[in-house]
């Protein structure tokens, strides 16, 4: 059942945004304005949500660079990411969503819209469906539920298709990243107290990884190349399964060391070399040879999954509960304030950040 639960709250005609009508490097394209028209009040079942804080991803920052505009909405407003008041509710909202107009929300806004309408996070309001948004757990702030959607949607990924059970021991590469933190934490619960996880990232990050429930963590710089260390550390004891949260392509091609024979490699794909259509090409073809290159020809003997984020209200609703539970949380790197965007994106493509990466409308 639904009905009117529209509100009329009275919001600026104009709002502060970021924009960009040409692809490019962030600094290149990005403009600041105050004056962008406030989206119309929301129909159907919409919701207008007065943002608070937005989350940068690394796909935000790519499709800026790589997505010629002849495909896009312009002028576009960067990222997806979301966490804000709702201002209005549309007229066949659901009661049962218990959206109203002063309820605490996160969300992201789909790639689709993104792309061709040109919605986007880094702006003081955004119109989306009902079910783009959740409500925000009590015990989580706005810049952790702002960067839950993406970070969090692409771990669940990581985890479902590993298929952890309790027990079972893991290998959890880029552990300290936005993606790597949260995973951490899912595979944690899913092995239990009798399993046993085992990550990688730089020396700065060991303590958060053990905090986040990591019960060996493996420092990449020190043990050079990470593969060959893996190999003769756990050559007698290998992993049942892999989750890489980064792409590291020379650690699928060398797992055959320390990943069980018929168990699985699950990443987030490979990692960019830079932001260029000829290194995603090139990404997209190790990829494919991942998954179909015989090991006569080269191949590793050892199934390749690769994920992508589908952010949902079904997984964004798993993610809250978890929050609600106290057995997930979102470390944060950093909070900017709106102004400083530029030097944000600077920092997250520095691929060296520790959690997400928030900026306080």
């Amino acid at each position: 059942m639904t009905k009117n639960t529209s509100v009329t709250t009275p919001y600026l005609e104009t709002m502060k945004a970021w924009l960009h009508t040409s692809s490019g490097l962030p600094e290149k394209v990005l403009t600041f304005t105050s004056s962008h028209p406030t989206p119309s009040p929301p129909i159907s079942d919409e919701v207008l949500i007065n943002i608070s804080h937005a989350a940068l991803n690394p796909g935000g920052s790519l499709m800026m660079q790589i997505c010629p505009m002849i495909f896009r909405a312009t002028p576009a407003i960067p990222e997806m990411d979301f966490a804000g008041i709702i201002i209005q509710v549309g007229p066949t909202v659901p009661d049962s969503r218990k959206l109203r107009s002063g309820t605490e929300v996160f969300g992201s806004v789909l790639v689709g819209t993104h792309i061709r309408r040109g919605k986007g996070a880094l702006a003081e309001y955004v119109v989306v469906g009902e079910e783009n948004v959740c409500l925000k757990p009590e015990n989580m702030s706005s810049e952790e539920a702002a960067g839950l959607p993406v970070a969090g949607c692409t771990a669940l990924a990581l985890v479902d298709a590993a298929k952890l059970k309790t027990g079972m021991k893991v290998l959890i590469n880029g552990a300290s990243g936005g993606i790597g933190t949260i995973a951490v934490q899912l595979a944690r619960v899913a092995v239990g107290e009798g399993g046993k996880v085992v990550a990688i990232c730089s020396k700065a990050n060991i303590e958060l990884v053990k905090a986040l429930g990591a019960n060996e963590v493996i420092d990449y710089q020190e043990h050079a190349p990470v593969h060959k260390f893996l190999s003769a550390e756990f050559e007698n004891d290998k992993f049942d399964v892999v989750m890489d949260a980064f792409g590291a392509q020379e650690l699928f091609s060398n797992c055959e060391g320390f990943l069980k024979p018929g168990k699985t490699f699950v990443s987030v794909g490979v990692a960019l070399q830079t932001y260029s259509m000829g290194s995603i090409l090139y990404s997209a073809c190790q990829m494919a040879g991942n998954l179909l290159r015989p090991r006569i020809l080269g191949g590793v003997n050892r199934q390749y999954l690769q994920v992508a984020a589908t952010v949902t209200l079904k997984e964004m609703q798993r993610l809250a509960d978890m929050a609600r539970d106290g057995k997930l949380r979102v470390p944060i790197d950093s909070v900017w304030e709106i102004d400083d965007v530029l030097k944000a994106y600077e920092r997250i493509l520095s691929r060296r950040a520790r959690g997400k990466i928030v900026i306080r409308i």
